[in-house]
């Protein structure tokens, strides 16, 4: 199977309020360069690693819907 023929797999939506420092860091990349980030994130509203309920943000908690504080990109 060659990388054209991989399926595509659907991601939620990540929270609009879930940074990373790839955010920052990988802004304006040519297509060809390699995105970099070291996986920590943070909830833009808190500033923290905790959301505005109380529950840590990571990419998976982020992408739930049903979380109060959970915005849609």
């Amino acid at each position: 199977m060659t990388p054209s023929e991989l399926p595509i797999i659907a991601q939620a939506a990540r929270c609009r309020n879930l940074l990373s420092k790839g955010l920052y860091i990988n802004a304006g990349l040519p297509a060809d360069q390699h995105v970099t980030g070291d996986g920590n994130v943070w909830c833009g509203k808190t500033q923290t690693v905790f959301g505005p309920d109380r529950s840590v943000c990571d990419v998976e908690a982020c992408t739930d819907p049903a979380r109060k504080c959970y915005v849609a990109p």
